[in-house]
């Protein structure tokens, strides 16, 4: 049983980094079609996609042309849509979640989906408001949005994310450890939006 017990741990750790970095890159890939898609919308044309393996040292990007008609609302729209979608996908899975019982193997993973995509839409809202960098810098210079704007949306949003999705882990992670651990392991499991965001910050301002 001893054996069982811990042979049922290595593989959860082994799914839970494994999951981990393959929906980050999902999550990169769905920002990025979230321009993608409103560029098709406006009769443009996608270019070329690269997803990062790398982030946040190396950021992904779309390259995209564009009808000599497109306003700035419709630029705005674009530039505003990996949020978008990032958001929507992690909000959508979080209520599903909070709902409905997977099996550990697929809420692992879909809450690690939820949460790049929470990052990636929250992280992008916060950070350009303080540094206006990316995405949020192209809506202020197009006057969609403004740095105090994107700050405070951001930092409701990531709340109401950072309470649903400490909730799904813990869950989680109460299948394998005790309350007590699982608990300590949602903290840390927090602690590593440090580690992405300062790279950013650092090649932005």
């Amino acid at each position: 049983m001893k054996r069982e017990n811990e042979k049922l741990l290595k593989t959860f750790i082994i799914v839970f980094f494994v999951s981990g970095f393959l929906t980050k890159l999902l999550s990169e890939f769905l920002h990025e079609i979230g321009h993608g898609i409103f560029v098709i919308i406006f009769g443009g044309r996608i270019l070329e996609i690269y997803v990062s393996p790398f982030w946040p040292f190396q950021l992904s990007w779309i390259r995209w042309s564009l009808p000599a008609n497109v306003g700035d609302f419709e630029l705005s729209v674009i530039y505003a849509g990996g949020v978008v979608l990032c958001l929507t996908v992690s909000f959508s899975l979080q209520f599903f979640m909070v709902f409905r019982k997977y099996s550990w193997v697929k809420s692992l993973s879909l809450a690690w989906l939820s949460f790049w995509c929470f990052l990636n839409g929250t992280g992008y809202l916060i950070l350009g408001g303080l540094a206006s960098f990316g995405d949020v810098e192209k809506l202020i210079e197009l006057g969609s949005l403004t740095w105090f704007s994107s700050l405070v949306a951001g930092l409701l949003l990531f709340a109401a994310g950072f309470l649903m999705l400490s909730k799904i882990f813990f869950n989680i992670f109460s299948k394998f450890f005790s309350i007590r651990a699982s608990k300590f392991a949602v903290m840390l499991f927090w602690m590593q939006i440090p580690f992405y965001c300062i790279p950013i910050l650092v090649s932005w301002m």
